[in-house]
């Protein structure tokens, strides 16, 4: 009887765990499916801000690649897929889920083109109000970006242009958070 424990426990410990990781009570899955695609968890942090001296914890952001991408240059370079997911740790408003994303594309947003305005209005568009645990997930597929709010399908803006500026919120030369974009990189 002790050796069918043992062997049942040490099956359990070695087979290959379902989560990849927890931060802030987020199972993070090790690997996704995106277009019959099998992504793995590339990096994953913690998104908080400081309010009069009072940290915030806003949401836990987690990147899935084809291929471990460890530099901003292999992120933009990637064919994809590539998917981000932003599960919110407190319940959001639709003006605050708006006015962030405002801010962060005007603070963070190092590649622009023309067309660009228009392409991130309609994206932020898409956004609606968040409970606590609800996700925001971009899906950068081919040359479309996939845009699911809270489970379910928002939209789609296409071309290979707003994928560039959309990565370069994260990964550009004044990404939405220095710490966040290192983690996402799985360089901490």
């Amino acid at each position: 009887m002790k050796s069918f424990l043992l062997l049942i426990l040490t099956g359990c410990l070695t087979s290959a765990p379902l989560w990849g990781r927890e931060i802030e009570g987020v199972a993070i899955p090790e690997q996704i499916q995106v277009a019959g695609t099998t992504l793995t968890l590339n990096g994953a942090g913690l998104r908080s801000f400081t309010l009069l001296f009072v940290p915030i914890k806003v949401y836990v952001a987690a990147l899935y690649t084809p291929t471990p991408l460890r530099s901003e240059q292999s992120v933009a370079a990637s064919p994809g897929p590539i998917q981000f997911d932003f599960t919110f740790l407190r319940a959001v408003g639709q003006s605050d889920v708006t006015k962030a994303w405002i801010s962060q594309f005007a603070q963070s947003v190092g590649y622009t083109y023309p067309g660009y305005e228009k392409d991130r209005d309609a994206f932020i568009a898409l956004f609606g109000p968040l409970q606590n645990g609800g996700v925001e997930r971009v899906q950068l597929i081919g040359d479309k970006t996939l845009i699911t709010d809270s489970g379910v399908s928002k939209g789609t803006i296409s071309g290979r242009n707003f994928q560039r500026a959309f990565l370069s919120l994260w990964f550009g030369s004044s990404p939405v958070a220095p710490d966040l974009r290192d983690a996402l990189l799985g360089l901490k």
